[in-house]
């Protein structure tokens, strides 16, 4: 059961709130509205996996036509404002209002239908501001920061909307394509079957880049407005999620664990002072410090706070997204210091609640799945690892939206499986099925290609000493 916790407290929480536009005129003798339900409903469940340890309380629908959700991290919120709208035009060109709001809880729940406070009041009532202006557009946003910068965001959004009103169907078709396939033109042009020169010169008709650095420039202020609240304005009343948020900038962004590790810490100093004991919203912090401590070795601290995660949410519902991930954590940390026993349990518990959340088919069940197979490799039982890497390989090609990277993945996982099993030619097939997808379908980044090369004449190799 969740909790609902009524407070004063300095915290400033991310509100995202929005309605699908005239939803009340989409035929209901057709199949439109149960399509655009389910595009949106897989876009939450897709945002609630990718940042759970970010939100407060998950993106989800409320009140038929409209859905709310709650960050810690305010920074994600212009991806996520893009891919909900993206979700929900791809079903009959369906549009969408949003409206977020930085601000003050003065109840906070996992329960979105239980949070209340000024952030929410913001919120709404700039929605209902966007529902006057009576636009078919399919962007409308709204944006309150409740700061002096405010006309700086509001600039932002005014640009963008400038920019995109004057777009065909090919423009934003392109832009979307350039967004989803890293920039890469010629990756564009393959996928939409036209030429690059078409793709550059509608790029340039639709002022991409202007577009393009407005939505970065917006990011960027969002990450650096914690730098200054928790360093340049000794005037603002401390809170934990500033430093929450910069510790999640610097483990997500730059990859400084020490520097992340420190500002969680930080957060949980004064979260402790600011929070109740038992309050949920310590979960996050928690898990975030299991994490941090679990990629740097540090094995004891990270076991020492998952185990307060879970003590946490001893008297919390099961079935959540945030049970499923602490649990994922313990089973790491278990397979690190050679708990096998407990990390098979964990493991299996994680993969359940996942599993009852979301179906076979998802993501964060394919997650689990690898990080099991990674185990069993530890142990060197690798036809145990194998089932696991096969288990996500059929989740991935059955899945509603084949996602290359993914499926790459796993392929270059089950390669390195049989290699370790000393199966070369298993090994040199599936490594070279995985090269084939990145050259063909991904973007040529040396990250992958370059390694998976050497991989590839590694194994040739070996199958030459063997013989």
């Amino acid at each position: 059961m969740s909790k609902s916790v009524v407070r004063r407290n300095r915290a400033m929480y991310c509100v995202v709130v929005g309605d699908i536009v005239d939803s009340r005129g989409i035929d209901p003798d057709t199949d439109i509205r149960k399509r655009v339900t389910e595009a949106i409903q897989n876009a939450f469940d897709r945002i609630n996996t990718d940042h759970i340890g970010s939100l407060m309380a998950p993106f989800g629908m409320v009140r038929g036509d409209a859905f709310e959700g709650v960050m810690l991290t305010q920074y994600h919120a212009p991806q996520i404002i893009q891919d909900i709208i993206k979700a929900v035009y791809s079903v009959e060109k369906t549009t969408i209002r949003i409206s977020v709001a930085l601000g003050h809880l003065t109840v906070t729940s996992e329960d979105r239908n239980k949070t209340d406070g000024p952030a929410f009041h913001t919120a709404f009532a700039n929605l209902e501001k966007l529902k006057k202006r009576e636009s078919t557009h399919w962007l409308q946003v709204s944006f309150d920061i409740g700061s002096l910068a405010q006309s700086l965001v509001d600039s932002h959004l005014a640009l963008m909307t400038a920019l995109t009103e004057g777009w065909t169907d090919k423009q934003r078709e392109i832009v979307w394509a350039m967004e989803k396939y890293g920039s890469m033109q010629k990756v564009v042009g393959k996928q939409l079957g036209i030429s690059p020169s078409v793709v550059n010169k509608q790029l340039k008709a639709a002022n991409y880049e202007a577009y393009r650095q407005a939505w970065e420039g917006l990011t960027d202020y969002l990450i650096n407005m914690d730098a200054y609240t928790i360093e340049d304005k000794p005037v603002v009343e401390k809170s934990y999620v500033p430093y929450f948020n910069m510790g999640v900038t610097a483990f997500e962004l730059e990859r400084d664990y020490a520097v992340a590790l420190a500002l969680f810490q930080k957060a949980l100093e004064i979260a402790k002072s600011e929070l109740e004991k038992n309050d949920p919203l310590l979960i996050p912090i928690y898990n975030k410090l299991a994490r941090v401590s679990y990629l740097i070795k540090e094995y004891e601290n990270a076991e020492r706070f998952v185990n307060e995660s879970i003590h946490l949410q001893d008297r919390m519902s099961k079935t959540r997204m945030q049970y499923a991930e602490t649990l994922l954590i313990k089973a790491e940390i278990c397979t690190a210091i050679g708990d096998y026993a407990a990390a098979k349990r964990f493991f299996q518990n994680a993969v359940d609640v996942a599993r009852h959340i979301f179906g076979d088919a998802h993501d964060f069940v394919g997650n689990i799945y690898d990080s099991f197979a990674d185990m069993y490799i530890r142990m060197e039982e690798y036809e145990e690892a194998l089932k696991y890497y096969d288990m996500n390989l059929t989740m991935n090609m059955n899945a509603d939206e084949i996602l290359p990277l993914n499926y790459a993945i796993t392929l270059s996982n089950i390669a390195y499986c049989h290699h370790k099993a000393k199966n070369y030619e298993q090994a040199l097939h599936w490594a070279k099925e995985a090269l084939s997808l990145y050259e063909t379908m991904l973007l040529p980044s040396p990250k992958y290609t370059d390694h998976l090369h050497v991989f590839i004449s590694n194994i040739k190799k070996d199958m030459e000493d063997a013989r």
